[in-house]
């Protein structure tokens, strides 16, 4: 027979061997099977083999390998639940007991902490470690209060006796149960109670009650119920915002298809609503109203040529192309021109939509209240269109304006904000030098002021003469007045030598300001130019503008969102081209060197497909020369300077 050993050392194995099997070190058959000895761990394990039979009939030795001589020694039993002693002869060691859990020993009236000797005339008391019967009932509630969980736990009373033990010189005492005592168990109405005492009143599960009283485990036994947000009312439009782009068998795409008019009949429905949902609150499991946000309710709104049917439905009230700004739904006339405006026509002015089916002729105006398409040429010709604007051919000499008013109201705002801007500098400038009498104790402010203006301030001026161009083009003269009133006499001229207090200046800053939100709160949605090919032209748009053809040559184009290049073999040679958001082109400049200036607000950002040398690229007011032809060229601003990504042809 075979056994496994192990301690810190090999001596350390042999001893527990000895004691156990009863039988000298120095008679134990074993095998080292590891040893191991680090720094802060040793660790030897052995295999100690024997004789069937050999265990029982060797001497006995205790922990201290010294031979136990079995008839002198005393023991100790337990029987019937009784500790029956018999004491030691002539040079034999007493019986020693050993404490166990559950109970405290005391031997003559001293707890043993661990073992003691004992003998037949020791006091020896037995103390038994009992508890009343014990139940707990725990809630958890989640940290969003949207469940909660409960969790019993039951302790039962033992009652207990020693376990009879055999007679052995070295006793250990065991316990055994005679009796358990189960707690009385929780019912459903004493849960629902404590629930309540830790304010868990909504969303109670009946049935998951009753499994918390039979199982040991956390149960979910309340949740709480989400808020149902609403729905936003959703307005439906029953025509085509937009026309869709015609694609011919070989992939071409016809961007002159783009000005096609989408027009209704009388009576036609141009518009339905579609009522959102209230929504409903919820609670949480302590019964706290968790709000839910309501649908946006919207109401439709009728402009020219539409009529309210009922409180969900739009109809047309004439024949013509619908169209719907925010929640406004429109129906314009349409005028038509079959053939070309010319002389024999005049200039055009119409409120509504103007469809010309020829070209604009040199001289020629037009005017027009909502869109506007063109599918031939304009030549030397004014254009202006509230609406969108689409010309299918070229555009020669002439001036296109997208947008009416909102391009002049767009260019005032940029004005204004740069006045604003530059007139808080100026203010901070006059501070510093009045605190550090940089100019004297003598100067008054309105002389610094007009010192700065005429030095290192000279934009200010430059900008006062462009906002009162700007005001004198608005309709409102008696509001106009007040700001151009102002810079007259505290900018211009001598003005600024009246000036007792730089801070007089904040009586305008705060007129520009009232004046800029007036502007953006009156600015329509944007509108978008079309055009195939322009040159020499200006072009603005209050939205953007989109070159479907062979692109531009020297001429400015003006877009308040984006100017984009469709054709992959359009150009952009010559002139200006300024967006706030972003410039997309395919091909700019020429192998010629033509100098072509892309230019962007500071978080804008400028594309090219290939651009040649002499391309100025501006970003805010950063600007770069690119000085070889490149690809994949892209411009913007990372930390305040202009970056230019490019692959050098």
């Amino acid at each position: 027979m075979k056994k496994i050993f192990q301690g810190i050392s090999l001596e350390d194995c042999l001893k527990s061997a000895s004691y156990e099997l009863h039988k000298p070190k120095d008679k134990l058959k074993y095998k080292i099977l590891k040893q191991k000895k680090s720094f802060f761990k040793k660790k030897t394990i052995i295999e100690v083999f024997w004789d069937d039979g050999e265990k029982n009939l060797a001497p006995a030795v205790d922990k201290d390998n010294n031979l136990k001589i079995n008839e002198n020694n005393g023991t100790a039993k337990v029987l019937n639940g009784k500790i029956i002693v018999k004491d030691p002869v002539v040079e034999g060691k007493p019986a020693v007991i050993y404490k166990s859990n559950n109970i405290s020993i005391f031997v003559d009236g001293v707890e043993v902490e661990n073992k003691c000797e004992v003998f037949d005339r020791s006091d020896i008391k037995v103390i038994f470690t009992e508890n009343d019967p014990k139940r707990e009932l725990n809630i958890y509630v989640s940290d969003d209060k949207m469940k909660a969980y409960a969790e019993i736990k039951y302790t039962s009373k033992n009652e207990y006796a020693l376990k009879d033990m055999e007679e052995s010189p070295k006793l250990s005492l065991k316990t055994q149960i005679l009796k358990s005592i189960s707690p009385t168990r929780y019912t459903v109405k004493e849960i629902k109670e404590e629930l309540s005492n830790n304010k868990v009143v909504y969303g109670i599960i009946e049935e998951n009650l009753k499994k918390v009283v039979e199982i040991s485990e956390k149960v979910l036994v309340a949740r709480g119920k989400e808020p149902v947000n609403g729905q936003d009312d959703l307005i439906e439009s029953k025509f085509k915002t937009f026309a869709d782009l015609k694609e011919d068998l070989g992939g071409n795409v016809d961007f002159k298809s783009i000005g096609v008019v989408n027009s209704v009949k009388k009576g036609d429905i141009i518009a339905l609503r579609h009522e959102g949902t209230q929504g409903e609150n919820g609670y949480d499991v302590n019964g706290k109203i968790l709000k839910h946000k309501k649908g946006k309710r919207l109401k439709l709104k009728v402009g020219m040529g539409c009529t309210i049917k009922d409180e969900n439905t739009v109809e047309a009230a004439i024949d013509g192309k619908p169209s719907v700004k925010g929640n406004t739904f429109y129906v314009h006339q349409v005028h038509e021109i079959s053939g070309d405006v010319d002389l024999s026509t005049g200039s055009i002015r119409f409120m509504g939509d103007i469809v010309i089916h020829g070209s604009v002729k040199e001289g020629m105006e037009v005017e027009c209240g909502n869109d506007l398409v063109i599918d031939k040429e304009v030549e030397r010709a004014s254009i202006n269109a509230t609406g969108n604007i689409s010309v299918g051919g070229s555009v020669v000499a002439s001036k296109i304006c997208g947008g009416g008013d909102n391009v002049k109201k767009i260019n005032a705002v940029e004005h204004l904000e740069k006045l604003n801007k530059n007139l808080t500098k100026l203010i901070d400038v006059v501070k510093e030098i009045k605190s550090y009498n940089l100019l004297g104790r003598d100067k008054k402010d309105g002389e610094i002021i007009k010192i700065l203006l005429e030095s290192k301030f000279k934009v200010i001026l430059k900008l006062s003469i462009n906002v009162i161009a700007d005001l004198n083009m608005q309709d409102n003269e008696s509001e106009k007045n007040e700001i151009i009133e102002l810079i007259r006499t505290k900018l211009m001229g001598m003005g600024p030598i009246s000036i007792e207090n730089y801070s007089e200046l904040n009586e305008l800053m705060d007129k520009v300001k009232d004046k800029i939100k007036e502007f953006k709160d009156t600015l329509a949605l944007p509108v978008n130019v079309n055009i195939s090919y322009c040159q020499d032209s200006d072009i603005k748009s209050s939205g953007d503008i989109i070159m479907t053809g062979r692109g531009e040559y020297i001429s400015n184009i003006t877009g308040n969102g984006f100017i984009e290049f469709l054709n992959e073999r359009s150009v952009a040679r010559g002139g200006i081209l300024k967006s706030k958001i972003g410039i997309k082109c395919k091909t700019v400049g020429s192998t010629a060197g033509v100098s072509t200036i892309l230019q962007v607000e500071s978080h804008g950002d400028i594309w090219a497909d290939v651009a040649y040398h002499n391309t100025v690229f501006k970003v805010g007011n950063k600007e770069m020369i690119l000085d070889s032809p490149s690809k994949n060229v892209h411009a913007y601003l990372k930390e305040g300077l202009i970056v230019v990504d490019k692959f050098v042809l």
